[in-house]
């Protein structure tokens, strides 16, 4: 009698511990898919905004002159360089027209 009471209590035990991990591994698994679908869903809405942000520019391009056009285009890539921390192509930067000093400005040179 004994060894089937024993028997039946670690099997009971076995299956309670079995569906307890079981349970966690499900809500852990369940919590990095809700997390990878808020992350994608970030993600598509981000796309979203800059495709609008793009066609406003656009629209407000479309109502510009042919000269402001060209000076905004030049600008936005200007900034685009800059915030993307590129520097400008080399030979632009070697051959750049030195600044000439302001009038009244001291001469360090």
């Amino acid at each position: 009698m004994r060894p089937k009471q024993l028997l039946f209590l670690l099997l009971i035990l076995s299956i309670a511990l079995g569906t307890t991990s079981c349970h966690k591994w499900s809500v852990r698994h369940k919590q990095k898919r809700d997390l990878r679908q808020m992350e994608k869903k970030k993600a598509q809405q981000q796309k979203e905004a800059e495709a609008k942000y793009q066609e406003a520019v656009k629209r407000n391009a479309s109502h510009q002159s042919k000269s402001a056009k060209k000076s905004m285009k030049k600008n936005y890539k200007k900034a685009d360089r800059y915030n993307n921390h590129k520097k400008e192509f080399f030979l632009k930067r070697w051959f750049k027209g030195k600044r000439k000093r302001a009038k009244g400005s001291p001469d360090y040179s």
